[in-house]
């Protein structure tokens, strides 16, 4: 079994980036996802280049913040994003808006790291979310032959995606991934994604998901996590591994 610890939101704030780097360093964290258009992506950019076995892909991002091309079906008044909670009109949303945002950010995401990502998956699960996402996203991920999260496209193999390991005051996360460690077993590939950090005041003040991604971070990090892996023969893995790709051993 093999599975893809990947850490989001990287570059949302330098809390969430050292966090994430914390869970790499010394946890299970293998892969993070860069949100290329927030405020503290060069900080996330840095660490990473120091941080070189750490593998990121990109958080397509079309529910937080501004964009980067002219997407007027998909922004308020305020030329920002309308999130989930808003309940927007998604027959109003253009998908051919979605897919040139989502193009411009894979172009700047390699201009900023130097190398395609690994992969895809978005903010709030925008492109599991909405149909004219998904769409958007498909086009754009075979353009650039690269897998994508809850999705099984381009000769890759299929990665069960596993979003359960999000906590809140009180909940016991290692006793969540203990009680889940048997679905893991019954996939060859999983990804489960987590959110670790530490709390910044752009978090305390922005984010409806704080505290416990610092609850997280403690879990991703513990000896018993580590363990528990190791006894049940769950090997760690990215998405850039050469036994997901089959199109690479078909040639």
């Amino acid at each position: 079994m093999f599975l893809i610890v990947n850490a989001d939101d990287f570059g949302l704030s330098k809390g969430v980036n050292y966090g994430i780097i914390e869970a790499h360093k010394n946890g299970i964290v293998t892969s993070t996802t860069m949100m290329i258009t927030m405020s503290e992506v060069d900080h996330a950019v840095e660490l990473a280049k120091k941080h070189p076995r750490l593998k990121i892909g990109l958080h397509l991002n079309i529910t937080l913040g501004e964009p980067l091309t002219r997407c007027l079906t998909l922004v308020n008044d305020k030329n920002r994003f309308y999130k989930p909670i808003e309940n927007p009109n998604q027959d109003r949303f253009s998908e051919e808006e979605i897919y040139l945002e989502f193009k411009a950010q894979y172009e700047l995401f390699i201009k900023k790291v130097g190398k395609k990502p690994t992969h895809f998956d978005s903010h709030l699960y925008a492109h599991q979310l909405y149909p004219k996402a998904k769409q958007a996203l498909i086009k754009l991920a075979q353009e650039t032959n690269l897998p994508v999260r809850g999705m099984t496209i381009n000769g890759f193999e299929e990665v069960r995606f596993f979003d359960f390991f999000k906590g809140n005051n009180g909940v016991d996360l290692s006793t969540i991934l203990f009680d889940k460690i048997n679905l893991f077993k019954e996939q060859k590939y999983s990804e489960l994604m987590v959110h670790p950090a530490y709390v910044d005041e752009f978090l305390h003040s922005k984010s409806t998901y704080s505290l416990p991604r610092v609850q997280e971070l403690e879990i991703l990090t513990s000896d018993n996590v580590k363990k528990l892996l190791k006894d049940h023969k769950i090997e760690l893995i990215s998405y850039d591994d050469e036994r997901i790709r089959t199109w690479q051993r078909s040639n």
